[in-house]
């Protein structure tokens, strides 16, 4: 057995999102295998539950992490996520002494500013490993990543809770995630007609602009927006039909999740989820913004309950091949001892 790393991963916010809930799952595996697991960053109130054996320690803003870093002291790898958790691993450099590695889970360059930006690209040309989330992702990148590690889900449980007649979207409500396609294809089905509900799960900037939309398209008595969700397990689990719009996703975790619990994905064709949901040759996939195809996919798996099961558990069986969370670490490893 190689001997333990002593690994820390930044993100350098306090949020709890796709982002910080892959941090949590990676750490805990770490953890689990006998290395030192710091996570620095992330909601003060969900990450700290969430972890199970790793340490945690605040960094919402770049000073606070930074000097999270410093006092953490000499590692062995700082694995950072998002551009300002780079520069903050690269800052903390002369303390930690750590081989720096860096995951893009988007493909916006690094920096929003054009200065910045000018930064990023030498903030690349000084990490030890650029690790992609799909082979999509790094084909968009200015220099195409080191390594491609789709990423991995833990085991979930699958079936024991009754399947509702629920289409859920969860989801940032962002531009790039495409929740208006979903509603279109919603208002286009005839779920809506057969008892189902859509249920959007999510907040973010286009709250408001959605639900304008909603009342719009005439489907206010069978959309429900949520916003955030803390029972996304359970939601997964009882849920008849996921739906995931994004046209330029770079892998989809929550789309994993799903599969993982064996519930039927529509998901835009595009992106990351070709990597995922679409190594399945059968796999219920619609152009991205083609919302009347999309419609068309929810009503041929929400009028038959049978080619519903069949089809969560071949995706079931499919993240239990290719996209654990053990596999998954594994390449992580490898790649922080290469």
């Amino acid at each position: 057995m190689s001997d333990p790393l002593r690994i820390t991963h930044v993100v350098t916010n306090a949020n709890f999102a796709g982002t910080e809930r892959y941090v949590v799952d990676v750490s805990n595996e770490l953890a689990a295998r006998g290395h030192d697991v710091l996570v620095v960053g992330g909601d003060p109130v969900v990450v700290p539950r969430e972890l199970a054996g790793p340490r945690w320690s605040p960094g919402a803003t770049t000073w606070e992490a930074l000097r999270e870093l410093r006092r953490s002291g000499r590692r062995d790898v700082v694995h950072s996520h998002i551009a300002r958790s780079d520069f903050v691993a690269l800052a903390a450099d002369p303390w930690t002494r750590a081989r720096r590695i860096s995951t893009r889970h988007i493909t916006a360059p690094r920096g929003y500013r054009a200065p910045v930006r000018l930064l990023g690209r030498g903030v690349r040309r000084l990490l030890h490993r650029e690790i992609a989330v799909s082979a999509w992702t790094s084909a968009q990148l200015d220099r195409p990543a080191d390594a491609v590690l789709i990423n991995g889900v833990p085991p979930a449980a699958a079936g024991a809770l009754p399947r509702e007649r629920v289409v859920l979207m969860a989801q940032r409500l962002a531009p790039e995630k495409d929740t208006s396609t979903g509603l279109r294809a919603w208002a286009a089905s005839d779920l809506r007609d057969q008892g189902w509900r859509l249920v959007i799960a999510g907040s973010g900037e286009l709250e408001d602009a959605l639900a304008k939309e909603v009342a719009a398209l005439g489907i206010t008595d069978s959309v429900d927006m949520t916003g955030w969700v803390g029972d996304l397990d359970v939601r997964l689990r009882t849920c008849g039909l996921f739906l995931a719009p994004a046209p330029s996703e770079p892998c989809g975790l929550t789309l994993l999740e799903a599969m993982a619990r064996a519930t039927p994905v529509v998901a835009a064709g595009a992106g990351g989820h070709r990597e995922t949901i679409g190594s399945l040759a059968d796999a219920a996939l619609f152009p991205p913004g083609d919302a009347a195809r999309a419609a068309e996919l929810l009503n041929d798996l929400g009028a038959s309950e049978p080619t519903r099961n069949a089809y969560g558990a071949a995706l079931r069986r499919l993240q239990q091949e290719k996209f654990t969370i053990s596999t998954h670490v594994d390449g992580l490893l490898a790649v922080y001892r290469s």
